[in-house]
């Protein structure tokens, strides 16, 4: 006799057994049942809703699918990128035209280009879905909830980071009417920052300003600067040049960073991940 189990023979998602995990700045934190078609603003209340302390604007929405979808592009991404850094290099290499120094500039700088690749390769996605909330609001979106989610409410936090090519990586309190360039002014810029590439990595999950992969990874122009930011938001400036890859322009080397970043949920850990 053959005894399936629910992987061998589906049933329907009503009569599957599903757990959710909530954490965080609810009344009653845990692992919960789903009842069928259950919404994540359900599952709020069914927990007591958002303690006095809760940050609903930086919910950290985890959806195992997503993440298992996320890093098969991510891969192919990145397997994209190597093709183009070989492909550039050949080209390179064959159309050298002045001799032994040329040839071992060119060979340092695939180099930087190939360990930059390398710890884009250890970037893993997250799983986290940007849920592009309002700062302002304490409702989050009718989202149906599946087998493994994992929700987490954070406190409100008082702070806005800030890293990359500045004098002072570190957390500035947040000030109500502070703008991008008020942060940057106390940060300290290096010689080498580049305000044309600055992004806002926001404390739902997103980026700032974009929203469709058309358009630009960092959609930078005067009014990025002048926008405000929300408790938890990070601000990243990225050098007009990275010295340990050739002089070679940090969007030219990844180009598919883009994709990367907003549609792979990865967020300032990644950016510090790779700059470093």
């Amino acid at each position: 006799m053959t005894i399936l189990g629910i992987k061998d023979l589906p049933v329907p998602v009503e009569k599957r057994t599903q757990y959710v995990t909530m954490a965080g700045e609810v009344g009653i934190p845990g692992v919960y049942q789903l009842k069928p078609g259950e919404t994540l603003d359900q599952l709020i209340q069914r927990a007591g809703g958002f303690t006095q302390n809760a940050y609903p604007y930086g919910t950290s929405f985890v959806r195992e699918s997503t993440r298992v979808l996320q890093q098969e592009n991510l891969d192919r991404a990145i397997r994209r990128m190597e093709t183009d850094i070989n492909s550039q290099a050949a080209a390179a290499i064959q159309n050298l035209r002045d001799g032994t120094r040329g040839e071992e500039a060119l060979q340092t700088q695939i180099g930087a280009q190939k360990a930059l690749l390398s710890k884009i390769r250890t970037l893993r996605a997250s799983g986290r879905i940007a849920l592009e909330l309002d700062p302002r609001s304490m409702k989050l979106p009718h989202i149906t909830l599946e087998d493994g989610d994992q929700i987490t409410i954070p406190t409100s936090p008082s702070f806005v980071g800030i890293f990359g090519a500045v004098s002072a990586e570190t957390s500035f309190l947040h000030r109500q009417n502070f703008t991008v360039a008020d942060y940057l002014d106390r940060a300290g810029l290096t010689r080498d920052a580049d305000l044309d590439f600055v992004a806002i990595v926001r404390a739902d999950g997103s980026l700032d300003g974009v929203s469709t992969a058309e358009r630009s990874f960092f959609s930078l122009n005067q009014s990025t600067l002048d926008k405000r930011l929300n408790p938890g938001d990070s601000i990243f400036v990225p050098e007009k040049f990275d010295k340990r890859s050739g002089y070679l322009k940090f969007m030219d080397v990844a180009k598919d960073l883009t994709t990367v970043f907003y549609q792979f949920g990865l967020g300032a850990a990644a950016l510090k991940t790779i700059r470093n």
